[in-house]
């Protein structure tokens, strides 16, 4: 007797049959906790900003669409057009029902990575971070215990990217920024962006690393491995370059975190250390292990194994992990307290990783 591959009829046939793949955000299986609950990973689209920067938009500069299959960007599409799903990347009404079934009390709003626009010149980048911003304000002024957002910096330019900043801080009082893995393929070792981590750290700005997509993703166009291995891989990437290329030695006071659980790096970080023992290509810009300034970097949950979270707390500290979903894609988790509880962390570290780690980043006030 042969295996018979399946069949096509048990396979999503189109758009309606699709959407019934995507994950619903159900009551948590999870007991509410005593003190706050922030999810650190979550976006707010701005539409305004999108209809900004469209007329500057080439294919080429937004490698997750590039490299993605016609079957992808047909489901991603249909999905993102869907009533659910607009409400819940624009609504705040949407995400505060949800967040009330997750057992999330607040969220830290960024933008999509679609809507970074590095590629935008001075004038338009400007423009579209400052819709963002306002957006994001008008959300938090409105629910001010509910939510708090971070900065959407124009890193295709570092000096204004620096301006931005502080104006975020000094206007909006946050005290965060989200930026990609990459500034249109530009890596963040490069010396240009030293102001940016240098004003970062000067003014205590956390920045949450978040990829756009993989720059060279030729070989991840089919099943959609340009989100399910390119996300992490352009995190692992950007992160041994920024250690490597010396960034934390020359400036030890930048906080990052990064999402999807840092990418692979934190579970194999052995071998870099091995490279940095045996070879001169790694010690051109550092002077102890690569695995040290790992160390002081931080990591959000959102990795979908119970037992990959207990690695990087038991490696890195509880004090070093923050729940982090994703929401609103479908690639985040919908039950993160539930979740969270396979670790079997101890009280205090719970305490830590569902909110207590992101109040002391990104400074929010007590509830």
């Amino acid at each position: 007797m042969t295996n018979t591959p399946e069949t096509d009829a048990s396979r999503p046939t189109g758009p309606e049959s699709w959407r019934e793949l995507a994950p619903s955000v159900l009551p948590t299986t999870a007991a509410r906790p005593a003190f706050r609950t922030i999810d650190v990973h979550t976006h707010l689209s701005v539409p305004a900003s999108s209809a900004l920067a469209k007329p500057f938009l080439r294919p080429e500069l937004e490698p997750r669409s590039l490299y993605s299959s016609p079957e992808t960007l047909a489901y991603n599409a249909a999905y993102r057009a869907s009533d659910r799903q607009t409400g819940q990347f624009e609504d705040a009404e949407v995400r505060l029902a949800d967040m009330d079934r997750q057992g999330i009390d607040m969220q830290v709003l960024s933008v999509p990575p679609t809507e970074y626009f590095y590629w935008l010149d001075e004038e338009h980048a400007l423009k579209a971070s400052r819709l963002q911003h306002e957006r994001f304000a008008e959300v938090v002024a409105a629910h001010p215990d509910r939510f708090t957002a971070v900065a959407n910096l124009p890193m295709g330019h570092p000096a204004l990217a620096v301006e931005v900043m502080r104006q975020a801080k000094e206007e909006f009082g946050w005290h965060g920024f989200e930026m990609s893995a990459d500034v249109v393929g530009r890596d963040l070792d490069d010396p240009r962006y030293d102001v940016v981590w240098e004003a970062a750290a000067e003014l205590g700005m956390t920045a949450i690393m978040h990829p756009q997509g993989f720059t060279h993703g030729e070989r991840f166009t089919d099943y959609y491995l340009v989100n399910v291995m390119c996300m992490p891989l352009a995190s692992t990437l950007a992160t041994t370059r920024m250690i490597l290329g010396g960034v934390w030695r020359r400036h030890p006071d930048f906080t990052m975190v990064v999402v999807h659980g840092g990418g692979y790096l934190p579970f194999y970080s052995a071998r870099t250390d091995h490279a940095y023992r045996v070879r001169p290509e790694l010690r051109h810009h550092i002077d102890r292990l690569p695995s040290e300034y790992l160390a002081g970097l931080y990591f959000d949950t959102n990795v979908f194994d119970p037992a990959m979270v207990a690695h990087l707390v038991e490696r890195f500290g509880a004090d070093h992990v923050l729940l982090g979903t994703d929401y609103p894609f479908d690639m985040g988790t919908t039950d993160p307290l539930g979740f969270l509880e396979g670790v079997g962390l101890s009280e205090g570290d719970r305490e830590l990783v569902l909110g207590g780690n992101a109040a002391r980043l990104l400074r929010i006030p007590s509830a």
